[in-house]
């Protein structure tokens, strides 16, 4: 702490070129300056003749350039200031850091009884009293400390002290204060009293003022309110179950709707019905401005109710809320659901890999100097190494690292965060000396590092015990606690580390002090140095063995308790989300940032997220997806196609009652209407429940009224995309319509332009339409893809197979079905694609927006889309836009069902409800009714066997074989009862079938096969399976079984021809081809299980136990080596099912 006294320079470089201007100043022109003036006694006593130095004790003179010792005037900066309440003359000297007052100016209660010394610019040092001291002064405002001098330069001299201002900038303001009033005026209400008050900051609600007259016009051209007015004219009131009722009616040519509350005391309410173009206006008025208060759904539905209405409104308001940025923004933490727990891979070996981590700076530090601690836990062991630093610089790092692994060996992988120590040069370089893998958390997230995070968590508290009166000696301490940590048994291994480590437990204190209560003492095994070493090795590894499998079982129970409360959420590249980062002032505090857009997935849990122009990599826990708000001229549009609640009321939906034929539409695609005229009350609940769970599932319907509907929605989880083997356009010519089509297929196109379907195009591409009538003779639309098809590239994106799924199904005993309305309509096309579905009509080149039906790769993108849907819920499956929900109890059901709604929500997608069926005991799914762990074929389709017609021509035959194909798994010996039909379809037969008694025959038996009402039980997977195989001369059978309550029941049957080669094969390698063809037949069911083979022909039996001579048979016994089973011979009387299939009966008489 320094100041001058006696100024060697001024105060800034002007005064000091003023200065030295100032020439010479005569002695006697200073000498009657008195001290209150500033002018030192020890200067005055010592300035040369000229004046304008002083003689120094040394013999050197220095030279004064302070105004104080000049008779000229000069610029300092020198101002009138207040001390105490006593005007004063302040300088504000910027080569000082302190505060000099003259020590008449303090009063004795202000001095603090402390002393400081100070150095004078002439290099001497003094000592001064220090006091307190009120100032205020253009300079600086406040309470300062300042050393007291009897005759300083000036009254005060302000130094370069926290919130003094600079000497060029005072507070012009500043004026002398009457203390008198005792009034403050503080620093920031001189600020404030300066500015005026910015006025707030608020969206813009209103783009322009809505006149009478053009409401009226809008409700008058706007197409979705048709069926409003249409009420409107008729009168009709609605009246839902709870009591409340609804009509529309018009005034003054303005269409309103007049909603009466059945609760006693409510009000009437008269709302406006808002055409589509003014709806935004409602939204953001409601929901943004200064006085909507970004409230939720439900209050944000509630205040607009309260004017006005509009058809689907519901759902407006959801998406115009969920879509909010701000809302969006400043959301909590904690309503984003966490990710499910991944899995880490268990690592078996000791020191493989570790984790790594620093602990501190830690208060006070150790009397060696230690703010820090170094620690290192193996993941496979669970043994821990800590070391006591200074500091944590890479170098210091590195070298505690070299001490660690000289005592326990150099890992393979270690983990760290991203601490500038672990992630610099010096430590990549050392990691590549040791060709050790660094791996690093993703930012903000610690829990990737649990192990060795949890271990810092117990090693601080331990300390902070055991230092609790010593903190300064925390350093000693610390081993040890390490020897108590690694003394004791760890929860997810079963054992301590010393014992996974060294084989042994270590002698500890506990084991000391029994030796002394008891005397014993263990008594050394006398083994030799090798049958020592194999002990050794046979208990580490039986001792790692049992770990291993602790740790399995201890991670599975804490991912399953983590997992309740986490949820399944996947992002797509290029989707765009908010990132939870720390705020700028404060990396404690966490707010939502962005949005940002997703580059790439890394991992189970990682994103890739382009910030600001730099890739980072995060965990999902970090992200939530941003719903960007789409603005259109009319209104508000996210999804191009609304998913629209009843379009007349929102609250007595379940109280319509409207006379809808659904069966007469029943495998007909039909376009669907501006309207919705289906709701939840067209879901069929099964009247197996009962009047408890029926409730239930009419809540549960309630809740998501919004999903059940036949007005298609636009998801927001992919878009179909169609990439061609080359450019050149397909343009093909319109097909001749009859022209009493003409006017169907302009409706038709009309339609789907309406609901946002399609659009008008210019593209080169055409495809023509068709219009195929129906049984019934009603009209498709159809486009005509095929040329398209040729030169699109395949989507390799698999289908679900619905074997697999009829395997899961046994012990279920509650199922509900759900039909997504119009699937594919409800996949956006990607702008590129757009283009290519152009079909041409009559009127015009038109193109669709959504995915149309037609297109090669529809399947194998909806299938993509639906994966992503239902990633990670137990109990559902789906078929292309059919999903199946399957659970063992009710309220497992219900809320599985829950959360597939919910998801429908999410995703922008919609259920039919004519189509959707709650909580049967057995359901029709994929042709087949399932339940009650049995498999049967839809009774329907057996009709239509049953009826059909004798096939005259090879393509109607054809269409009879593909029926019963179907069904084939319920027919025995199949592919034997089809020959004579299956060979009238091969190349070179005549186009109209040669019909004989061998065809009439095998259409009579399939026929009647069918009708039999075959049974087949749902594979158990938690139960053994049986094959049964037999070959006989024409053909090869197989049955799959399984035992149930001492039966066996047939799961499903399998034949096929024998090729003409291998009729020639002896009996020995037909039944070894029988064997290898089931098994590989049912490979889905077998392969990693135990299973019994049986079969009718003991020398298969040499096949698993002795030496095969036969080439051939040798071969098939290795391919059979990857399968666990044992054979069982039977007697030929009890393999009567795989006998029988294997065998062509003679229908030639």
């Amino acid at each position: 702490m320094g100041s001058s006294l006696v100024k060697g320079r001024s105060a800034d470089d002007t005064s000091a070129r003023h200065d030295a201007a100032a020439g010479p100043t005569d002695s006697r022109e200073t000498a009657h300056l008195d001290d209150s003036k500033g002018l030192s006694l020890i200067v005055r006593e010592n300035l040369t003749e000229d004046g304008t130095g002083v003689k120094l004790a040394s013999g050197d003179t220095l030279p004064v350039l302070s105004a104080a010792a000049s008779g000229s005037p000069v610029e300092m900066p020198v101002s009138k200031g207040m001390v105490n309440g006593k005007l004063v003359d302040v300088l504000r000297d910027s080569g000082c850091t302190t505060v000099i007052v003259r020590q008449d100016l303090v009063s004795e209660e202000q001095f603090t009884g402390e002393q400081r010394t100070c150095l004078l610019i002439d290099r001497t040092i003094r000592t001064f009293q220090v006091a307190t001291i009120e100032l205020d002064t253009p300079f600086f405002i406040g309470k300062a400390e300042a050393l007291c001098v009897l005759t300083p330069v000036y009254d005060i001299v302000l130094g370069n002290i926290y919130g003094a201002r600079q000497p060029a900038d005072p507070d012009q303001d500043w004026k002398p204060k009457d203390h008198q009033a005792n009034a403050v005026e503080t620093r920031g209400q001189k600020r404030k009293a300066g500015r005026t008050r910015p006025p707030l900051q608020v969206p813009d609600s209103l783009n322009d003022i809505v006149s009478v007259a053009d409401l009226i016009q809008a409700q008058k051209e706007d197409n979705a309110l048709d069926a409003s007015r249409k009420l409107a004219e008729s009168g009709e009131k609605k009246i839902s179950k709870s009591g409340n009722s609804s009509y529309f009616l018009v005034k003054k040519d303005v269409l309103y709707r007049e909603y009466i509350d059945a609760t006693p005391g409510s009000d009437v309410l008269v709302q406006v019905v808002v055409p589509t173009k003014f709806r935004n206006q409602v939204l953001k008025l409601a929901h943004e401005s200064i006085l909507g208060g970004h409230f939720g759904t439900k209050k944000t539905r509630d205040k607009i109710l309260t004017h006005f209405f509009w058809p689907g409104m519901h759902a407006d308001i959801v998406r115009y809320c969920r879509s909010c940025g701000p809302c969006q923004r400043t959301s909590p933490k904690g309503k984003v659901t966490k990710v499910p727990l991944g899995s880490t891979p268990l690592i078996d070996e000791p020191f493989r890999r570790v984790a790594m981590d620093l602990v501190g700076p830690i208060e006070p530090a150790t009397s060696k100097g230690n703010r820090y601690i170094l620690t290192v836990v193996d993941y496979a062991t669970r043994y821990p190494e800590a070391v006591a630093l200074r500091r944590i610089d890479a170098q210091t790092v590195a070298e505690a690292l070299m001490d660690i692994y000289s005592r326990v060996g150099i890992p393979r992988e270690v983990l760290t965060d991203r601490g500038s120590q672990f992630t610099s040069e010096l430590m990549k370089e050392v990691s590549r000396l040791f060709s050790i893998r660094q791996m690093t958390t993703t930012p903000y997230h610690p829990a990737c590092n649990g192990l060795v995070e949890r271990f810092n968590g117990t090693l601080k508290s331990m300390l902070r015990k055991m230092c609790e009166e010593r903190p300064k000696d925390w350093g000693r301490y610390l081993n040890p606690l390490l020897f108590a940590y690694r003394e004791s048994v760890q929860e997810s291994t079963g054992f301590s580390p010393f014992e996974l480590l060294f084989g042994r437990a270590v002698r500890g204190p506990l084991a000391i002090l029994r030796e002394l209560w008891t005397g014993e003492v263990d008594e050394p095994d006398t083994k030799t140095t090798y049958q020592y070493v194999l002990d050794l090795k046979d208990r580490l590894q039986l001792t790692c063995e049992v770990a291993q499998q602790n740790l399995s079982k201890s991670a599975e129970r804490y991912r399953r308790q983590y997992n309740k409360k986490a949820k399944e959420r996947k992002f797509e590249v290029d989707d765009e989300v908010l990132l939870l980062l720390p705020s700028d002032n404060n990396k404690l505090l966490m707010h939502w940032k962005g949005p940002f857009k997703v580059v790439k997935k890394i991992g189970q849990m990682d994103y890739r997220i382009d910030k600001d122009g730099k890739i980072k990599t995060f965990h999902a826990n970090l992200l939530k997806k941003y719903y960007r708000r789409e603005e259109s001229a009319g209104g508000f549009d996210v999804a191009g196609v609304s998913v629209v609640d009843d379009g007349l009321s929102e609250e007595c939906s379940e109280g319509e009652n409207e006379d809808v034929n659904h069966s007469s539409r029943k495998d007909i695609l039909h376009l669907p209407n501006l309207t919705p005229t289906e709701s939840l009350k067209d879901v069929q609940i099964s009247p197996h429940l009962d009047d408890n769970q029926r409730e239930k599932a009419n809540s549960l319907l309630r809740e998501y009224e919004e999903v059940l509907t036949d007005m298609p929605g636009l998801t927001n989880l992919g878009k179909h995309d169609i990439k061609l083997v080359h450019k050149e356009p397909i343009k093909s010519k319109p097909y001749p319509l009859p022209h009493a089509f003409r006017g169907k297929v302009k409706e038709e196109v009309q339609k789907m332009i309406d609901v946002g379907i399609v659009e008008s195009s210019s593209s080169p591409y055409a495809s023509p339409v068709v219009m195929v009538k129906k049984k019934d003779g009603t009209i498709r639309f159809c486009c005509d893809y095929r040329k398209l098809n040729q030169v699109t590239v395949t989507d390799a994106e698999p289908i679900p197979d619905q074997e697999e799924i009829f395997a899961k199904l046994s012990r279920a005993k509650y199922f509900t079905k759900i039909d997504l309305t119009k699937g594919y309509w409800q996949v956006p096309l990607t702008e590129e694609a757009k283009e290519l579905t152009a079909f041409v009509t009559p009127d015009g080149l038109y193109q669709f927006r959504s995915m149309p039906f037609g297109l090669v790769n529809a399947p194998a993108s909806f299938s993509r889309i639906m994966r992503a849907l239902l990633r990670g819920l137990h109990g559902v499956d789906n078929f292309i836009d059919d999903i199946l929900i399957h659970t063992v109890s009710f309220e497992e059901h219900l809320d599985t069902l829950r959360e597939v709604f919910e998801r429908l929500r999410r995703a922008n997608l919609t259920a039919r409800p004519t189509k959707c069926t709650v909580g049967c005991v057995s359901i029709e799914f994929l042709g087949h009714r399932i339940g009650q762990g049995e498999l049967r074929p839809v009774q329907d389709k057996v009709d239509a066997v049953q009826g059909a017609a004798r096939p005259k021509t090879k393509k109607q035959l054809r269409s009879f074989l593909g029926l019963v194909c179907y069904y084939r798994r319920f027919v025995p010996n199949f592919a034997a009862l089809a020959v004579p039909l299956t060979d009238r379809t091969k190349k070179g037969e005549p186009l109209l079938v040669k019909w004989g008694d061998a065809e009439e025959a095998a259409f009579t038996t399939l026929k009647k096969k069918l009708a039999s009402e075959p049974i087949l039980h749902l594979p158990d997977l938690d139960l053994p399976f049986i094959l049964r195989t037999d070959a006989s001369d024409h053909g090869l059978g197989a049955i799959l079984l399984q035992e149930t309550e001492g039966k066996k029941f047939p799961i499903a049957y399998a034949s096929r021809k024998l090729l003409p080669r291998e009729q020639r094969y002896c009996v020995m390698e037909r039944e070894c081809l029988a064997v290898v063809w089931g098994v590989q037949k049912f490979e889905p069911y077998l392969y990693g299980k135990h299973f019994e083979l049986e079969t009718d022909h003991q020398p298969l039996q040499c096949i698993a136990k002795s030496k095969v001579a036969n080439s051939r048979i040798l071969r098939w016994a290795l391919a059979l080596q990857p399968y666990q089973f044992s054979i069982t011979a039977i007697k030929g009387s009890e393999n009567v099912g795989a006998d029988y299939l294997s065998r062509i009966p003679d229908t030639s008489s």
